[in-house]
């Protein structure tokens, strides 16, 4: 397959691990941007840079953390976007993004958070992958069942957000991102099924 085609098969996605990657090049190169693009923990200061609540899940500054969430939007994405469109992918990425941002807020007020900016897509990778499971929670991805990865990054999502939740502020963030994308499948399983039968 020529990577024309591969672009037009997959260019929802990959506009979307595009965006990550540049500004994860840009928050390493130019530190300062980081006032700019992560999310304050402080729902007040939050608030005064509200775009923040938007640019969050496009930032990351870990190498490991964009790897693993650009993993899951590239596998559980594309096979989503095959499934439905691009218009579905950029709903669930972006609106399980976005209230995973609200719910760090609440969540950081409730433990009296003191670690500073945030910055990960986990509540919208995570959103990914779940919307997808609702579609087709028996396809095989990667030698096992789509509904076992989401198991399995719930658990382990619980898991170091109990142990510490200091560290792992935005673990109920990444949880709400599941169960938002298990919405949106459920909604579009619903309309899907009323069309079939009509």
């Amino acid at each position: 397959m020529s990577l024309k085609k591969y672009f037009n098969k997959n260019y929802a996605v990959l506009i979307l691990i595009c965006i990550n990657i540049i500004v994860f090049i840009a928050l390493n190169a130019f530190p300062d941007l980081r006032d700019v693009f992560l999310l304050n923990a402080e729902p007040k200061i939050a608030l005064e840079k509200p775009w923040t609540l938007i640019t969050v899940f496009f930032s990351h500054e870990l190498l490991i953390h964009i790897l693993l969430n650009m993993f899951l939007v590239l596998v559980f994405g594309t096979e989503l976007y095959k499934e439905t469109n691009a218009k579905v992918v950029y709903i669930a990425y972006i609106l399980c993004g976005f209230i995973g941002s609200l719910s760090v807020l609440v969540y950081a007020s409730l433990i009296g958070y003191n670690g500073g900016l945030i910055a990960g897509a986990s509540a919208a990778s995570f959103g990914i992958v779940a919307t997808y499971v609702m579609l087709q929670p028996n396809a095989i991805i990667l030698k096992s069942k789509s509904k076992y990865w989401l198991i399995a990054l719930f658990v382990v999502n619980a898991i170091l957000t109990i142990q510490n939740p200091q560290v792992s502020v935005g673990g109920p963030a990444h949880a709400i991102g599941i169960l938002v994308g298990l919405l949106i499948g459920w909604l579009l399983k619903k309309k899907l099924s009323s069309k079939n039968n009509q």
